[in-house]
């Protein structure tokens, strides 16, 4: 990836495909209060986010990779702390690094936008993507209610309950807002057309669903069936494929972003051999 801004689809997978971010009151919380406090942090824009129970999927716009990198490491490990004590979980809980695949072009960013918002849905989990129970942006987007969560200073509460006072968890929280931006191809739209484009695609993807209810003939599972879940439980299959380059509408695009990765490989292999040598 290259050192400069870019909008990129993120995307962070729990081990083995574990149900370890199975929604809950209180992992919804903590995930929106871990999100809010690592902005303040690692500055970017957040466009959407979407918490399901094995993974998380973003679309964000990050002025450096640096930046990108600072931003998932402090989530990754503040997710991973907070969801293994919450869900009595000692092992990893994220089975790799992060993916962070850059969107070039407005199409391709309006596609990556509707299957984000499709998660719980295409799954047969939901029938609509608000009705998801985990951690989502769709009544953000699309009737401007904020997201807020809380981080707690941990540090500072094992200090506390060293000293053998009586401590509330309540006394080391800070409230966080998670502000979203708009999407780069709709940034000159005010905000009311931004929010009428979201609901448009919000309504195609319950019409596409419930379209596919009746053909397939099958029943959601619920959110209720989805909280019983047992978050140490994983899927009977996965789906895996291999990861693009780049997501781009362009096949001249992405033969040029090909052909860049490319170069840019051979340069740091070279580079690392010749440190290796000294």
């Amino acid at each position: 990836m290259k050192n400069s801004p870019g909008t990129f689809e993120v995307t962070i997978r729990c081990i083995q495909g574990r149900f370890l971010l199975r929604p809950s009151k209180d992992l919804n919380d903590l995930i929106l209060g871990i999100f809010g406090r690592a902005l303040e942090k690692y500055p970017l824009l957040l466009h959407l986010v979407v918490v399901a129970s094995n993974h998380i999927h973003l679309i964000l716009t990050t002025p450096s990779t640096k930046r990108l990198s600072e931003f998932m490491r402090y989530v990754n490990s503040n997710i991973a702390r907070e969801a293994g004590w919450l869900h009595r979980w000692k092992e990893k809980l994220f089975g790799r690094r992060y993916t962070a695949i850059e969107i070039t072009d407005d199409e391709e960013m309006i596609k990556k936008a509707v299957y984000i918002l499709s998660h719980g849905c295409k799954e047969g989990l939901v029938l609509r993507p608000g009705d998801w129970p985990g951690v989502n942006c769709v009544q953000a987007i699309t009737r401007g209610k904020p997201l807020r969560g809380h981080w707690y200073d941990r540090s500072k509460q094992y200090e506390a309950g060293r000293s053998g006072d009586p401590v509330s968890r309540k006394d080391f929280a800070t409230e966080y807002e998670v502000p979203l931006s708009p999407l780069p191809c709709f940034a000159q739209l005010s905000t009311g057309e931004q929010r009428s484009r979201y609901r448009a695609m919000i309504r195609d993807i319950e019409l596409s669903t419930r379209q596919q209810v009746r053909r397939e003939g099958r029943r959601m599972l619920g959110a209720k069936k989805v909280l019983s879940q047992s978050p140490h439980q994983k899927p009977a299959q996965m789906k895996k494929s291999p990861a693009p380059l780049c997501h781009s509408s362009d096949p001249e695009e992405r033969r040029r972003y090909r052909d860049n990765y490319r170069w840019f490989a051979t340069l740091y292999r070279r580079a690392s051999a010749r440190l290796r040598a000294g």
